[in-house]
Formats: C-alpha cells, sequence, structure tokens
C-alpha cells in the first residue's frame, strides 16, 4: 500500500522522539509544505516521558539555545521554572506535560502523525524520496531523520537511523553507552550499595587524569553512579579507572594534621571507630580493608606511615573500571553520524540532498543537566526551518 500527502511538497520526519517533534512542528509552520511524522513505537515521546525521572530537565540556561527554546515552549503553553545549575523543568514536573504540549501543537498544525510504523528502507528516487515500513511504502520530497540512538533500548531506541544513514553512505562514528553508571568488579562495592558522598571524581587512563568532576557520588552493588559518574562515562575506555578524592576540601597536609589530632583524641579505642563520624558508616570496612589495618588494633598503635597511607587513599582511592552498565541503563548515545557529513547550520546531509537529521543519531552528546535535550531541540528545529524553506523555494 502506498501513501503520499498530495497536492503540496511533503517532509516526512522519521521519530516521534524531542528533536523529530520539534523538526515537526517547526517544518509545519511554513505554509505551504505538508509535514507528516512516522514512529515505530505506539505512542510519541516514549523516552522523553522517562527523562529526568519523569520530570524532564529540558534545557540548561547555560546553552545558547536555551532562551529561544523556552520561548518555543511558552507559545505553545508549557510552563517552567529554573533551578541549581541552570536546569530547566516544567512547571508542573511532569515529563508528560512537555510531551503533551508538543503532542497538541503538533495537531494543531495538521502534522500526519502515524504510529506504529517500523522503517525497514528509505531509499532516493526520481523526485524526492520512498520510506518502505513494514506495512505502507510512503514517497516525500525531503527526510528529516530523527530516529535516536541506541540508549534506552526498552523505549524503543534501537539505532535504526545508523543503519539507515549507512546505506546513505555517512560513517557512523563508534558508538558507545554515555550518562551512565560506571562498573567495577570490586567485591566491597555489594557492602556500600546506596552510600552517597560529596566527592571530587577523576577518570584515570595510564595514571593520566582525562577528565575531573565534583558532586555527589552513588556507590551501586556493582560500581559507581550520580551525576559526577554520567559525565565521566561520556571519557570511558577500556582499562580506565576512577580516583575518588573523599575530602575535596582538605589539602593533604591539612587532612594529615586532622587525622593526628583524632589519633590522640581517640587513642584508646579500636580502629574500628576511627573513621566514626567523618566518613559513611558502610565505608569504614571498606577503608580498613584498603588499608589492610585490623579494626580491632588500638588507634593509638597506627604508626606515622600509616596515618600517611590513610590520607592518601582519602585523598585518592583508586577504583579499577571494567565497562559501564550498557545502553539499558544509558541516558544518551555517544557517537553517531560524523558531524562533517552534515550542514550543521541546516543539518542537511552533504551526501544527499533534502535528507536532513537530527538529535542523539548525530555524534554529538553533552554533560547531565539538560544540555542534551537542548540539543534535540536545536538540532530538530534546524533541520524543520532548513527542510521547509528548502521545499518552499523549489
Amino acid at each position: 500500500m502506498k501513501q503520499n500527502i498530495t497536492g503540496r511538497k511533503n517532509i516526512t520526519v522519521i521519530g516521534g522522539g524531542p528533536s523529530g517533534m520539534m523538526a515537526a512542528v517547526t517544518a509545519a509552520r511554513r505554509e505551504g509544505n505538508a509535514v507528516r511524522l512516522l514512529e515505530k513505537n505506539e505512542i510519541l515521546g516514549r523516552k522523553l516521558l522517562a527523562t529526568g525521572n519523569g520530570r524532564c530537565n529540558l534545557t540548561n540556561l547555560n546553552c545558547k539555545d536555551a532562551a529561544d527554546t523556552l520561548e518555543f515552549f511558552s507559545e505553545i503553553g508549557l510552563l517552567t521554572r529554573s533551578e541549581g545549575e541552570g536546569r530547566v523543568y516544567p512547571y508542573s514536573e511532569q515529563a508528560s506535560a512537555v510531551c503533551d504540549v508538543l503532542i497538541h501543537a503538533l495537531r494543531d498544525l495538521h502534522v500526519e502523525v502515524i504510529c506504529k510504523e517500523v522503517i525497514q528502507v528509505v531509499e532516493t528516487q526520481k523526485t524526492g524520496f520512498v520510506i518502505t515500513t513494514e506495512k505502507n511504502k510512503f514517497d516525500t520530497d525531503a527526510v528529516i531523520l530523527a530516529t535516536g540512538g541506541k540508549a534506552g533500548p526498552q523505549y524503543g531506541s534501537t539505532g535504526d537511523g545508523f543503519r539507515i544513514a549507512k546505506h546513505f553512505g555517512h560513517t557512523i562514528v563508534r558508538t558507545m553507552p554515555s550518562l551512565v553508571q560506571l562498573v567495577s568488579e570490586k567485591a566491597c562495592f555489594r557492602l556500600l550499595k546506596g552510600v552517597r558522598t560529596k566527592s571530587q571524581a577523576e577518570l584515570l587512563r595510564d595514571g593520566s587524569v582525562i577528565a575531573m568532576e565534583n558532586g555527589e557520588i552513588q556507590f551501586t552493588e556493582d560500581g559507581l553512579s550520580g551525576i559526577c559518574i554520567f559525565n565521566l562515562s561520556k571519557y570511558y575506555q577500556k582499562g580506565d579507572a576512577v580516583r575518588l578524592d573523599l575530602f575535596p576540601e582538605y589539602d593533604l597536609a591539612s587532612l594529615l594534621r586532622m587525622l593526628e589530632k583524632r589519633v590522640s583524641s581517640l587513642a584508646s579505642k579500636p580502629m574500628a571507630e576511627f573513621f566514626l563520624g567523618m566518613v559513611h558508616k558502610k565505608l569504614t570496612p571498606v577503608l580498613l580493608g584498603e588499608l589492610s589495618l585490623d579494626e580491632t588494633r588500638k588507634i593509638h598503635t597506627m604508626t606515622i606511615e600509616e596515618r600517611s597511607k590513610i590520607a592518601e587513599l582519602l585523598k585518592g582511592w583508586v577504583i579499577p573500571i571494567s565497562g559501564t552498565k550498557g545502553w539499558k541503563e544509558a541516558q544518551v548515545t555517544s557517537g553517531g553520524i560524523d558531524l562533517s557529513e552534515v550542514d550543521l547550520n541546516t543539518m542537511e546531509s552533504k551526501l544527499v540532498p533534502k535528507l536532513y537529521f537530527a538529535g542523539e543519531l548525530l555524534d554529538w552528546d553533552g554533560i547531565c543537566g539538560g544540555y542534551n535535550l537542548q540539543w534535540a531541540w536545536s538540532s530538530g528545529k534546524a533541520a524543520g526551518r532548513a527542510a521547509a524553506e528548502a521545499l518552499g523555494d523549489m
């Protein structure tokens, strides 16, 4: 069965996530073109609904396009509020509010939305493209590919767009899970599940610091989590380690002085009580184990060398990393369509005219805090505007 939007030039957006919906709304705002949106899931914005634990950190005030994005959402009815570090959320703190206003905008602009359409192949033809799904064929004058990456396959993000882009000759930069927990094989992590601590975290590679973050670290039963760790994960390579500074407010000398005072004041107590009131109590047996110190020893028996080792561990606990949690736990995809093959002003392919890209499909990913969704809005808007203008000029 072959379907087409007749009478006008038409644009087909593939993918009903944030960048796809933004592209479709933007394209439909220009009169003269018909816009169709194809989505593989039963509903639009399935992954968007889960972002920010259901709150949806939709942008960050530090992004250069944040003001434009907030104006757009205000126009379509979304009230927002900003929080620490420039994070912006819907005022209702519901990701569904973001999805709802976008879906209503699509409806008001008469975008043809068709869900449960799984794309098999996209091919060029004499005029435009033909899109073949499991159930239909669609003719279109321009295609905006916004299928997302591989992060969150449970929401439908399975990398379909990479296959389509590769079919058109595009280079796919190696894809990796990003903004994801790091895994360690250290047995002690089973004892630390749920522990949170403010730390400085460094990603080490062959002894060199690759990246550094400050903030809350969360221990899991098999590794490390928290925003700091998520931000480091985008740089992770096999063989890397994480170094934690559990006392970032202290330099080594001041930490040693503090430890010496504790030795004096707690001299008669066992080592099991040395860290009491200093660190989370679940950390005590783990730290003593790392230092090979008997918890029954009296504190006053510690040597100067042992005190130095305690300070060095607290300031630089090196944890070997065996990998990441993988695609199911990842928030975004690192890697994707090579940006050198895309006009970043219009998001049009440099290889195939009237083929546009948006969102996570491209080799761009940012840190936590709304930066990745801002990329979805910005790239989707650029692609939608450029596709509509290009067909309008034909």
